[in-house]
């Protein structure tokens, strides 16, 4: 007998509370994010016979469903923050910064006013996005926008991610049960599983592709804390024997384009001149502006220049004979769609589904986005991710301070890891807002200014910073 995901997420909202009245606040909202992502169920879905259920799309976005485990933790989160430590919102001053989230919340609205018809769809909208976006966001800006907070977070995140290796081991070799096992139908544990050796795992995710993510910025950060002098161990074991088997588990769970993204970025997170890491940051920055761009006017379409440039051709051709079409696949859908999500190009259509009409639907997030909220939510999209790069990689906190460069360095890997995942992928692992709102802030001082008091109450083992 499963459990009704439906009463699991509703129980976590007094267990995340509880956190805020038992931990300190950092550690509390560190652990109720991403524990929460690590082992809630996704939401109640409709269980579907259908092998392929495309409809269901990731929980970032506003659906049918409002109770997610996007939702349920940042309900918890603003509850138990608001309860026990409440006066730390009083040293919170918004900046420039939250401009993007601010307009990411409210465009549904603008959204409603092009199309009244959707205005019901566009309240709920708002609601979900100012839930699901804007709390982790706000705590992050409040709470971790200094040094040594940017610091626990990373722990946090690597710690999330050795907490994984065994569910991936399972997985691997017994096929993706574990959220069947717990909490019964989950539309996409079967697709793409086979793998080369065993199974690509999925676990309490969405997919295997947000699990080769969320492994892949594990490893990540663990390569940049390995560097850390002061930082000789997390939950006990080398930092480096960490690192090493973290990028072990991310090559077993035979995610491409993780392990893809990982070699790509990981050069970013040991550059030690700062020249040449902007330089690389700046060329990656513009490759992402001008793909969204070809992508989303389908000005070039990747599909006809695979038929006509014998390079782009051969690539193609090599991973279809290693049994690995779904890049292409992915861009035949977008391209598909591009022209339907262009119809109304400023506002979008107001509607989740405003793919309805074909009998797929678009896999890139920026997509769905562009169809759904126009260019409008597009730009605040990517302006919450790419504001933080800049301030970071652009920001750096002092030229004697290597460790706050390094954890900088990390953490624009980290969001460049997120972006380009996301030009494939539909969906979007909401607490790494946290980190990305901490870094906007561009105080990466040994302690900021706005930086919360330290709580008095003994710390768990494991948890000082």
């Amino acid at each position: 007998m499963h459990l009704s995901p439906l009463a699991v997420l509703i129980g976590w909202i007094p267990l995340g509370i509880y956190f805020f009245r038992r931990f300190p606040v950092r550690i509390a909202i560190l652990l109720n994010f991403f524990g929460g992502w690590a082992v809630l169920p996704n939401a109640s879905y409709l269980q579907s016979s259908d092998p392929f259920p495309y409809w269901i799309e990731g929980v970032c976005l506003p659906t049918d469903y409002f109770l997610t485990k996007a939702t349920a933790t940042a309900i918890a989160a603003i509850i138990g923050t608001l309860l026990y430590h409440g006066v730390e919102f009083k040293r919170f001053k918004p900046e420039i910064c939250d401009l993007p989230m601010a307009i990411w919340c409210s465009v549904p609205l603008l959204s409603a006013v092009a199309h009244w018809s959707t205005l019901g769809e566009n309240l709920f909208g708002t609601v979900y996005q100012t839930i699901a976006w804007g709390v982790p966001w706000l705590l992050g800006r409040v709470f971790f926008s200094d040094r040594d907070s940017l610091l626990l977070g990373a722990k946090a995140l690597v710690t999330a991610g050795i907490c994984y290796v065994p569910v991936c081991l399972v997985e691997i070799f017994c096929g993706p049960q574990i959220y069947a096992l717990f909490y019964g139908y989950q539309p996409y544990r079967w697709v793409g599983a086979v793998r080369y050796l065993g199974f690509r795992p999925v676990g309490m995710l969405e997919d295997g592709n947000q699990l080769g993510i969320w492994m892949a910025a594990a490893t990540l950060i663990a390569v940049s804390l390995s560097l850390h002098p002061q930082l000789r161990r997390i939950l006990g074991l080398p930092t480096g024997l960490v690192a090493v088997g973290l990028a072990m588990t991310t090559l077993l769970c035979q995610s491409v384009g993780s392990i893809l993204l990982l070699l790509f970025l990981l050069p970013l997170t040991v550059l030690k001149r700062g020249s040449v890491m902007r330089a690389s940051v700046a060329i990656l920055l513009f490759g992402i502006f001008a793909l969204v761009l070809f992508r989303m006017t389908n000005v070039v379409s990747l599909r006809e220049l695979a038929k006509s440039n014998g390079a782009v051709h051969s690539i193609a051709a090599e991973l279809a004979s290693v049994g690995r079409q779904s890049f292409g696949w992915r861009l035949a859908r977008d391209e598909s769609h591009i022209a339907l999500a262009l119809r109304e190009p400023i506002l979008g259509a107001g509607r989740w589904n405003w793919w309805d009409s074909s009998d797929t639907r678009p896999w890139s997030l920026w997509l769905l986005i562009l169809g759904m909220y126009g260019l409008v939510g597009l730009v605040a999209f990517g302006t919450i991710l790419f504001w933080p790069i800049f301030r970071a990689a652009w920001s750096p906190a002092d030229r004697n301070d290597a460790d706050s460069n390094n954890i900088q360095q990390a953490f624009v890997a980290l969001i460049l890891m997120v972006a380009l995942d996301s030009l494939l992928n539909g969906a979007l692992i909401l607490p790494y807002l946290v980190l990305i709102g901490g870094v906007a802030s561009g105080h990466f001082r040994l302690v900021a200014e706005n930086s919360v008091r330290p709580d008095r109450r003994r710390l768990p083992s494991g948890a000082r910073h």
